[in-house]
């Protein structure tokens, strides 16, 4: 079926933590949302059964149009002609207005610097240059979204945007409690001291949401210039600091 919008995620969990909260609320707002996930999460925590069913649960919850997963592999993402295609297939079928995907030039290492998740950054926006080519080996007819946007911003990277999710944390958390076996497992050795790792997504969605004066923010960059009619909408609902 045809999206609004549609997010790209390394891993099951990773469309929830990095736009999750936003999906919520464009679905709120009356629009169609969906999420594909690139791998089914294979190499990590849990099984590929419980992470498929954590997924559905936390689809639920963000009242999601669409979920699929395309199965390429975890910890094997590369930006291929072949992987590109298969994502620029989903967004034929699915004709977004707008993409989400994670950043693409993160810093190499554990967390945000995933290969599965810079690649993917890359991929998504490869795909969608390729979805419109009528000359494409891709099934579907050809389509060009009309904007992508990256989510997972590395710490001192300016966001172009940020969309105030307060009125839709609650179910935002529920979505991520939802990944028990990433998050919640009693197997996954964890020192005591650390804080849970939810606590960082929300640390970050705090610390989001102070930059635009609210208490919970999601945080996107655009390489494309955006299309403003008139500026004072950008600073409507802005209430100055004292």
């Amino acid at each position: 079926m045809a999206v609004d919008f549609l997010a790209f995620g390394p891993h099951p969990d990773d469309g929830e933590i990095g736009c999750g909260a936003v999906l919520r609320k464009m679905k709120a707002l009356g629009h169609t949302t969906g999420i594909v996930d690139m791998t089914t999460g294979d190499m990590g925590w849990g099984t590929v059964e419980e992470r498929l069913a954590e997924c559905d649960a936390a689809a639920k919850i963000l009242q999601l149009d669409v979920r699929e997963n395309l199965d390429l592999g975890d910890n094997r993402i590369e930006d291929t002609f072949e992987n590109r295609c298969a994502v620029a297939a989903k967004i034929r079928q699915h004709r977004p207005q707008i993409v989400f995907a994670p950043y693409y030039d993160l810093p190499i290492g554990r967390g945000l610097g995933h290969n599965d998740h810079y690649k993917t950054g890359q991929i998504v926006a490869n795909a969608c240059n390729l979805a419109h080519l009528r000359k494409a080996p891709i099934e579907g007819a050809p389509y060009q979204a009309k904007a992508i946007y990256f989510y997972f911003l590395p710490p001192g990277t300016p966001a172009t945007f940020i969309v105030d999710v307060s009125d839709h944390y609650e179910d935002w958390l529920k979505a991520l409690e939802c990944h028990v076996s990433q998050f919640a497992n009693p197997d996954k050795p964890r020192p005591a001291a650390l804080p849970a790792p939810t606590d960082a997504f929300i640390a970050f969605a705090r610390y989001w949401g102070w930059q635009i004066g609210v208490r919970y923010g999601q945080a996107f960059l655009s390489t494309a210039p955006l299309r403003v009619g008139d500026p004072l909408t950008l600073v409507k609902d802005v209430v100055p600091r004292p």
